[in-house]
């Protein structure tokens, strides 16, 4: 890796990066603690920040404090209760106390502790107790999971206790406001087999009540085989004391690839996603279904097909050939493969904003006969963008793909992929790109025709994307380069505080890093 030398002077000053939207406020260059892993924001330019130091086996945890975007303090976590090594599950903003959960297994039981944590990264107390469950004999699997609703004010603890041979694993919760009280708690078996289920999330809603998305399989020849060949249904499954709630996702011979969970203060539950036909790879369109929950009714649902032309919008005249002899055979439409959901959000009207980025792994394997060894190389792809936005009566609005091409080999792309959030009547997008793309006024100049994203120092550019949210046009320029700020962007680590009002950046350069804040939820 290339390093170049900053002088010491430049390091000492903020730098202001003003756009025609936002100006970020950078804060000062400063020697990074660990890697980052998460951004823990407490209000604005103060915030706690997970990170790794060391090897893949041989590191640790440390956290550090940062205060007006600049370090204050750092600390390695302590990895034990009562003088017995303990595993790091998670850390969380509880009630205005950073603490840090920690298990333990021993004595036959598999328990759950929770760590507070002071800004100076010194622990706070003793660990305090928050569940555990009994280990069968000779059983040392099973995990904890903590999970948050979105405003903050619920936490969930979650627990799988394996089953055996062909006993159903068993599930536990117990849901917390922020004070720590409990709301709700149980333990419960999912009503499908295991071999033929996966969960797919656990959600905690802002009025704290839990659910789980499980994905249901056939029979298939090949036991344990689940994929779209013999997909059955979508379950999303409410959770409570007093037992479990089940509602089919039925989308009437489409199968659900992947979806979003979202819900408001008055238990209006929303589902996005994109599926495909049923025994068919790739996926052929989105659909969304606005539920109350309380009255275990559906309100409104829709379908969205992805048209030919919407598809191949961005392909090569030999791609679209290739398609269209595929199609002239009977082998099928054009289709898209690979995509994600990312968040959406539920606006004030009711309407749904989202996205959602096609991602895939490419493996690819050489032999050198000279030496006879092979050489394996991952590549870690992060493209094209999909925007939609469902209306507040139903029925999809506009969906329109943002271009875009990032690659990079062997580090599962930490400068990839997108930060996004709403903001004055836009969506906004924010991703690494090359300066190649535009023109010097900082606008794109042809959206068919993109260079791959660059990470290097010439032609490392960050783009914003404002995407319209009444019909979807949108607008594409520079933000800021890497030269500005002398570091390379991570919108991976972006955190974005609607509470706040506040975007939090992250940039580094060697084992040097800076934040940088902008404000939002303008009028």
């Amino acid at each position: 890796m290339i390093k170049y030398l900053l002088p010491i002077l430049f390091l000492s000053l903020t730098i202001v990066c003003k756009s025609q939207s936002y100006d970020v406020q950078w804060g000062q260059m400063e020697k990074s603690s660990g890697r980052m892993i998460s951004v823990i924001p407490e209000n604005g330019k103060d915030f706690y920040a997970l990170r790794w130091t060391g090897g893949a086996l041989l590191g640790s945890y440390k956290m550090s404090w940062h205060n007006d975007l600049s370090l204050s303090a750092t600390g390695k976590l302590q990895m034990t209760v009562d003088n017995s090594m303990a595993n790091f599950e998670s850390v969380a903003y509880v009630g205005g106390k950073l603490v840090v959960f920690l298990s333990d297994r021993k004595e036959g039981k598999n328990t759950l502790y929770m760590q507070e944590y002071g800004k100076d990264i010194t622990q706070k107390g003793n660990a305090e107790k928050v569940a555990s469950y009994e280990l069968e004999k000779g059983h040392t699997k099973g995990f904890f999971q903590v999970i948050n609703s979105r405003d903050k004010q619920f936490l969930g603890v979650i627990w799988e206790i394996p089953g055996k041979k062909e006993e159903r694993d068993i599930y536990g919760f117990k849901i917390y406001d922020k004070e720590m009280n409990i709301v709700s708690d149980g333990e419960y078996k999912l009503p499908y087999d295991g071999n033929l289920s996966t969960i797919h999330e656990h959600y905690l809603s802002n009025t704290g009540d839990y659910f789980i998305s499980v994905m249901e399989y056939g029979e298939a020849e090949k036991k344990g085989l689940k994929s779209y060949l013999n997909y059955k249904a979508m379950h999303i499954l409410q959770v409570t004391s007093e037992g479990i709630e089940d509602f089919a996702i039925n989308l009437e011979g489409k199968r659900v690839e992947a979806m979003s969970l979202n819900s408001d203060n008055n238990k209006i539950f929303t589902i996005t996603g994109i599926c495909g036909d049923q025994g068919k790879a790739g996926v052929s369109g989105l659909f969304f279904m606005r539920c109350d929950f309380g009255k275990r009714e559906v309100i409104d649902e829709g379908f969205e097909k992805f048209g030919k032309d919407f598809i191949t919008q961005d392909w090569s005249d030999r791609e679209k050939e290739k398609a269209e002899k595929r199609e002239s055979k009977g082998k099928g439409e054009p289709q898209l493969y690979n995509y994600v959901m990312r968040q959406t959000e539920v606006l004030p009207d009711g309407s749904i904003v989202g996205s959602l980025e096609q991602f895939y792994i490419r493996e690819v394997t050489n032999y050198n006969p000279q030496t006879r060894t092979y050489t394996t190389t991952f590549y870690y792809y992060y493209n094209d963008i999909i925007a939609y936005r469902v209306g507040q009566d139903g029925g999809f609005q506009w969906l329109k793909k943002i271009n875009k091409y990032q690659v990079s080999t062997n580090d599962g792309g930490p400068f990839s992929s997108y930060a996004r959030f709403v903001d004055d009547g836009k969506l906004c997008l924010i991703f690494n790109d090359n300066v190649k793309n535009y023109g010097e006024n900082g606008s794109l100049l042809d959206s068919d025709r993109l260079y791959a994203a660059n990470f290097g120092k010439k032609r490392n550019v960050v783009a914003l994307v404002e995407v319209d949210i009444e019909d979807g046009s949108h607008t594409r320029k520079t933000f800021f380069d890497r030269s500005e700020i002398s570091a390379l962007a991570v919108p991976k680590m972006f955190s974005v505080d609607y509470a706040e009002g506040t975007v939090l950046l992250y940039a580094i350069y060697g084992n040097k890093e800076r934040f940088g804040l902008m404000n939002i939820n303008k009028k």
